[in-house]
């Protein structure tokens, strides 16, 4: 899911985990005022490679032709 930020014009900022469909949900602050979603970057970046877009964190390391048994290991660990 993805983190979503928020922020309040009493300057509370908060970090909430929602499903897309509820992001359009308000968020109420501590002081009781409707919270603001804020723009952010996300946090992962597309490259181009020989013939389509791929995740940066699945290239970084990778040389020839073992990008598939290495994301198949960083997959494993729980990390890709």
């Amino acid at each position: 899911m993805p983190i979503y930020e928020y922020h309040c014009e009493c300057k509370r900022e908060k970090e909430v985990k929602l499903s897309f469909k509820d992001a359009g949900q308000p968020q109420i602050c501590e002081c009781g005022k409707t919270m603001r979603r804020k723009m952010s970057a996300p946090n992962f970046v597309m490259k181009p490679t020989g013939n389509q877009m791929a995740l940066d964190t699945l290239n970084s390391g990778v040389v020839g032709g073992k990008r598939k048994a290495w994301a198949e290991k960083m997959a494993a660990k729980g990390l890709a």
